[in-house]
């Protein structure tokens, strides 16, 4: 399996365990799907070639914005955080799905 395949199976993962970490108001479950979500950071998955650096920055902003209103639902479990941040990390998921493309 190659790396784009690795990081796509990875995101599919903490996809699945984040909606169901927020369906289920279990929050150590979206600890677990942020492992899984960068585990291809520091295993060099995510390096495809060239990418539009752009798309990369917007990717990670979009991504670090998403993962704060994840911090706060898991400090302060009221269902907005949690809405926000699924949607937010979503949108980061498609930057993501774009600039492989």
């Amino acid at each position: 399996m190659g790396s784009r395949e690795k990081t796509l199976a990875c995101v599919w993962i903490a996809g699945i365990l984040f909606l169901l970490a927020i369906l289920t108001d279990i929050r150590y479950l979206a600890i677990v799907a942020a492992v899984f979500d960068w585990l291809p950071l520091p295993t060099g998955w995510m390096r495809f070639g060239r990418v539009n650096r752009t798309l990369v920055l917007v990717h990670a902003a979009v991504t670090l914005v998403a993962y704060a209103f994840l911090v706060a639902w898991l400090l302060h479990p009221i269902w907005a955080l949690k809405t926000l941040f699924i949607t937010i990390w979503w949108s980061a998921v498609m930057v993501g799905v774009l600039m492989t493309t």
